[in-house]
């Protein structure tokens, strides 16, 4: 090659350098966009996330609480104040606050009188003196409620439930769900047997394949010595989504108790916010079966 051709491929040399390097610039971005948008989103863990909302799934079960249930705290009203007569055997109503004093009458289970005066006895147990018309006299405290009740009865049993409570309908004559106003879990589920085998019902809501034992106690119901048992138990999150928002962290307490009588079987299922239920006690204590 002669040097004038060497000089006239210079200038084409030159220009192919420059167009090779504006080509580069866009295609290397280019590349850069596609290779991004290829990759998945980058999503940054929260901070923020609400360990307390209702689950978008079902899981297995709620954590375990972190600490006991806690009992409402019972108010008594100001004299003067009504109150209903609670045993089913009915209350006597005696001239001076002691049990060794005057019977002047029975009040039976259910009557309405109003307590106007507050004393205790040599034992410490709290009585009320009541008037019912133009009859006044000394009720055990115990022994009636400060709330509304009402009757309520099924196969062998009857009971008194307070204000606010009431019986689900039911097809099944030995079976009784009885629940709270504006609960979405059972108070009670009471069950009847004639026979000497009785399965037991659970109410669907809790997931009693979780319960953990917490005490029992020897009690009596009726004529009958039996034997509470309590425990602690999960609300199965995908029935009760509100769970979480629970006083009792979605961990209420079931308090059962069957009772064996010549003619019949009973089983109670309680499910309450606390250990030691006032409204179990108070219902149990107005139990007659039959």
């Amino acid at each position: 090659m002669t040097m004038r051709s060497a000089l006239r491929l210079i200038p084409l040399m030159v220009i192919g350098a420059v167009a090779a390097f504006l080509l580069a610039g866009p295609l290397t971005s280019l590349y850069k966009s596609n290779a991004v948008a290829s990759r998945p989103p980058h999503s940054s863990p929260s901070a923020t996330i609400d360990p307390h909302a209702s689950p978008t799934s079902c899981p297995a079960s709620l954590p375990a609480p972190k600490s006991p249930g806690t009992a409402p705290t019972a108010s008594v009203p100001a004299l003067p104040f009504p109150v209903w007569v609670n045993d089913p055997l009915g209350v006597n109503l005696r001239s001076a606050a002691s049990a060794s004093s005057a019977r002047l009458a029975t009040l039976t289970q259910g009557t309405q009188a109003t307590a106007d005066q507050r004393a205790p006895d040599a034992s410490g147990n709290v009585w009320y003196h009541v008037r019912l018309g133009s009859q006044g006299g000394w009720v055990r405290s115990d022994f009636v409620a400060i709330s509304p009740l009402h009757a309520a009865s099924g196969f062998g049993w009857s009971l008194m439930l307070p204000q606010g409570y009431q019986v689900a309908p039911s097809s099944d004559a030995s079976t009784t769900t009885i629940t709270r106003t504006g609960d979405d879990v059972p108070f009670l589920v009471l069950q009847t047997s004639t026979t000497n085998t009785l399965t037991v019902q659970l109410p669907a809501s809790v997931r009693a394949d979780l319960l953990v034992n917490d005490h029992s106690a020897t009690i009596q119901v009726w004529s009958y010595t039996v034997n509470e048992a309590v425990s602690r138990v999960p609300l199965d999150t995908c029935k009760v989504t509100s769970a979480w928002a629970r006083p009792d962290q979605g961990w209420p307490y079931m308090t059962q108790l069957y009772i064996h009588t010549s003619t019949r079987n009973y089983q109670f299922t309680f499910v309450t916010p606390d250990a030691n239920s006032a409204i179990v006690t108070q219902v149990l204590s107005s139990v007659a079966l039959s």
